[in-house]
């Protein structure tokens, strides 16, 4: 059985790092073992509901099966079994499950049914032999972390070994047969998640729980080949600019963000910066709409990054007192904002300003390109300063808090110096 990790303070030396924006990738491992924790921690909820209000016999036994088959896992490949456990459409998985009323016991039963499915993935994942009958939710299997496994069987039997996968629906003789990596596999119904080049980061336009708790149903698959190649230049055209202007943001882009979830544009709008977004429940996915150039996408990237990161430092450790109540304006947006929005939007319209602090100086880049790249530093860095100031005068940060934008101040600060003097730190 998975086991969560102990509780952990975060060294003010860590809040520090992470102030600025700048890639840390120590402190970054520190976030990422408070992800897992609150991953296991989840888990293990969905045992102690299972246990306390009771399901059926026939429930409880899969799910002990699928339970253990998580710990042969874990022991196997620690490693990527925490991998796999922390893909961000877990995240909204589990809490889409926590959140069935109690008044619905059948609802909850049939929810437990899907761990059996993220156990088979992490399975998959580790190396680890298994055979298991799933259900099949109107007709598809979906492996988080891996693809979609389309049959139209409201049962899938799956058996793996070490290398192989076999899935075969209902009770036909014959299925299909896949070779890991499982997501570039190709064969009969199954449609796998699309590798993007450059780090860990899959295309997820199949998981119904990519973009939110409330599942979605994965259908057809939603991105044409076309389309699907358009995201892959996007993203490599992205990595070559953050590569050439900040090569440790371009590290921790790869590194974080382990899927990108294509968003649809509205009907009508062709023109305007892309809608993009980050999901507490479910860090180091990156929602969006396609951007209209690497430079764009280049920049939602690291934005949401920030996003990322901020989340899972506040699951760690409380920055601010505050509820969510709507009372603070801000330069970004023209309604009320939460206090939680206000530091959320600073920190990542800091990470903006330092990046084309970046750009203004990457080798290469014209006159022209330059000055409108400050400008654009300059825009954000006056709006990073109004959001300090109404977030220090609030009397809601806590002492952590207050030691974390006292970080951000400094860091908005070094922009006020030469492009590429502020590179170099």
């Amino acid at each position: 059985m998975p086991h969560a990790t102990p509780s952990f303070a975060v060294p003010q030396a860590t809040v520090g790092a992470l102030a600025g924006t700048r890639p840390a990738l120590r402190e970054l491992r520190l976030l990422g073992a408070g992800l897992h924790s609150r991953r296991l921690v989840l888990l293990k909820s969905l045992l102690v509901r299972a246990e306390r209000h009771g399901v059926p016999p026939s429930v409880r036994r899969n799910l002990n099966e699928h339970w253990q088959l998580l710990a042969r896992a874990e022991a196997r490949d620690p490693v990527a079994a925490r991998e796999a456990l922390d893909y961000p459409s877990v995240g909204n998985w589990l809490l889409h499950g926590l959140g069935i009323p109690l008044s619905r016991p059948s609802a909850f039963a049939e929810f437990l049914g899907g761990l059996g499915a993220l156990a088979a993935s992490v399975a998959l994942q580790t190396g680890t032999g298994f055979r298991l009958t799933l259900p099949a939710r109107s007709g598809r299997l979906v492996l988080p972390g891996l693809g979609v496994y389309r049959s139209g069987a409201s049962r899938v039997r799956v058996v793996a070994g070490p290398r192989s996968l076999r899935l075969t629906p209902g009770r036909r003789g014959t299925g299909t047969v896949l070779a890991p990596p499982y997501e570039r596999a190709a064969g009969a119904g199954w449609h796998g998640l699309l590798p993007l080049h450059g780090g860990a980061t899959l295309l997820d336009a199949l998981d119904p729980h990519r973009a939110g708790i409330r599942p979605r149903e994965p259908g057809t698959p939603s991105l044409t080949p076309r389309t699907a190649r358009r995201w892959a230049a996007r993203w490599r055209g992205a990595l070559v600019l953050l590569e050439a202007a900040d090569p440790e943001r371009r590290v921790e882009v790869a590194r974080l963000v382990r899927a990108l979830v294509p968003l649809p544009r509205p009907a009508g709008r062709t023109k305007g910066a892309s809608a993009s977004g980050t999901l507490r429940s479910a860090p180091l996915a990156v929602m969006t709409e396609l951007p209209c150039s690497a430079q764009e996408l280049a920049a939602v990237l690291v934005h949401e990054v920030q996003h990322s990161k901020l989340a899972l430092l506040s699951d760690l450790t409380p920055l601010h007192h505050a509820d969510g109540t709507p009372a603070h304006r801000v330069p970004w947006r023209t309604d009320l904002r939460p206090f939680d929005a206000v530091l959320q939007g600073a920190y990542a319209h800091l990470a903006l300003a330092d990046l084309w602090h970046r750009f203004a100086a990457r080798p290469g880049a014209t006159t022209a390109a330059r000055a409108a790249a400050r400008a654009t530093c300059e825009g954000y860095r006056a709006q990073v300063a109004e959001a300090l100031a109404v977030l220090g005068a609030s009397g809601e940060l806590t002492d952590t808090g207050a030691r974390f934008t006292d970080g951000m101040a400094r860091r908005l600060g070094a922009l006020h110096r030469h492009p590429s003097s502020a590179s170099r730190t």
